[in-house]
């Protein structure tokens, strides 16, 4: 049995979003500027090695800066690490990067890290320190991870670059090109096997032009357009209607959205009361279809 409501009146829901911004400081060290130093390196490179005698990092630089009493300095750094194979496993570049004394290297605003799987990763923030012992990457300042069609912010970030996954730490918030956006905390980026999956256990926020919708975790594909809200689900519209559910897919393609599942379902709105097992919303064409055991009461 189907039961069809149409149409749902269009809401326009003007969305104030207050999140971690990082405005990067854009700005490179002017090299004539840089006075204090004791020596001066121009195309600078440097290769280290393990205790096997094996190529581990290649660091190279337009210039290189040391100070008596600051840590090195790095202008257009680029480093390439290199896997136990002998393998290039990632390349890192940037505008500027800091020279640790225990060899670590702290990246300053933008940088551009490209795997050799062929993932790639832009990402903003104030400082980014690479591990050159684990090449692990961590950040305890605001960052700005730039996907292909979302910006997602958040207040840190731990990364195993090698593996292809990326920890954003904190409060999380996720622009997509297409207009929606995600509130959650603690998102788990993997990119490993050319996929593109972002995860999240935490409650979560997800704010359409004519929804916003509650759940208690989040699951996306990012390459198939697919979002699952996990866990119990309740859809909140602008006229006061509310529909909730558990285990919601929203299917975005085509500037459309297609929310469904095939759990239980209560539409609340001032007119009716309906309970049914199974949904499909079409917020294009603003119609809902109720399915499985429909029954609903009007006033």
């Amino acid at each position: 049995m189907a039961f069809i409501i149409a149409p749902i009146s269009v809401v326009w829901l003007f969305i104030t979003l207050v999140s971690a911004v990082f405005t990067a400081d854009e700005k490179t060290a002017d090299t004539d500027e840089i006075t204090n130093y004791i020596e001066k390196i121009g195309n600078f490179a440097l290769q280290e090695f393990n205790d096997k005698h094996q190529l581990t990092h290649f660091v190279e630089a337009k210039n290189y800066f040391n100070f008596e009493q600051e840590p090195a300095l790095l202008i257009e750094p680029k480093i390439i690490v290199y896997n136990e194979k002998g393998e290039r496993a990632y390349i890192m570049t940037s505008k500027r990067a800091n020279y640790l004394d225990n060899g670590e290297i702290k990246f300053k605003d933008k940088v551009d890290i490209n795997v050799s799987t062929g993932a790639a990763y832009k990402i903003n923030t104030k400082e980014l320190l690479v591990n050159t012992k684990t090449n692990n990457l961590t950040s305890q300042e605001d960052i700005i991870y730039l996907d292909e069609h979302a910006t997602v912010a958040a207040q840190g970030m731990t990364m195993q670059v090698a593996e292809d996954k990326m920890q954003l730490i904190g409060k999380i918030s996720i622009s997509q090109d297409s207009g929606q956006t995600i509130l959650t905390r603690d998102l788990s980026i993997d990119q490993s096997n050319s996929q593109k999956h972002y995860y999240a256990k935490s409650n979560t926020t997800y704010l359409a032009s004519d929804n916003k919708i509650y759940s208690q975790g989040i699951d996306m594909d990012m390459r198939k357009g697919l979002v699952t809200l996990l866990g119990k689900v309740k859809i909140l519209q602008k006229s006061g209607t509310t529909i909730d559910t558990k285990a919601l897919i929203i299917k975005q393609s085509n500037n459309n959205e297609v929310y469904q599942t095939k759990e239980k379902v209560h539409y609340q709105s001032k007119v009716a009361n309906i309970h049914a097992t199974g949904m499909r919303y079409d917020t294009k064409a603003q119609t809902i279809k109720l399915t499985g055991g429909v029954a609903g009461r009007y006033e």
